[in-house]
């Protein structure tokens, strides 16, 4: 009797997680975040849930893990995913936008045409209604980067700026 109980202990196991969204209960993800008081989140990387990043006029492919509040209401921080070769339209926000990238290359597209390439981590500060401005992901590996929004998240297009 005891072996059916060990066996039946070792599937479940091995099973739960194909049948489950288990993402949502992991300690220390963006979903269940660790704490050691009042406003205080703490988020193993490692661990966090992505989702698809719907936004009108985004083309699709985009993956976001938000850490801290809601891109409706402002003052939110996130984890953007974009696949290789993803590229961004020229755009602009009413939102302060703070870029911290942490993985993959790009190329970050300014009003005026300029193409700075990256290889890697950077940081970027854009005040809000701030010129159009565009990227591309490189066509390797992914690009991951840390967003934080001052302002409910809005966007504009200017689908006559040539990139």
């Amino acid at each position: 009797m005891k072996w059916i109980h060990l066996i039946l202990f070792t599937v479940t196991l091995f099973v739960q997680p194909v049948f489950c969204d288990t993402n949502k209960n992991i300690i220390g993800s963006n979903l269940r975040p660790f704490s050691f008081g009042d406003d205080q989140t703490i988020i193993d990387l490692k661990k966090v849930s992505w989702e698809p990043l719907t936004v009108t006029g985004l083309p699709t492919g985009a993956e976001i893990a938000i850490l801290r509040g809601k891109l409706e209401t402002g003052n939110s921080e996130s984890l953007l995913k974009l696949p290789p070769g993803y590229s961004l339209p020229a755009h602009n926000h009413t939102s302060d936008e703070l870029y911290v990238w942490i993985e993959g290359a790009f190329t970050l597209i300014a009003h005026d045409k300029t193409e700075i390439e990256f290889d890697g981590p950077a940081y970027i500060s854009f005040p809000g209604n701030a010129p159009p401005h565009g990227l591309k992901c490189g066509l390797k590996k992914a690009c991951i980067l840390y967003l934080r929004l001052s302002r409910p998240f809005d966007i504009k297009y200017f689908p006559n700026t040539r990139q």
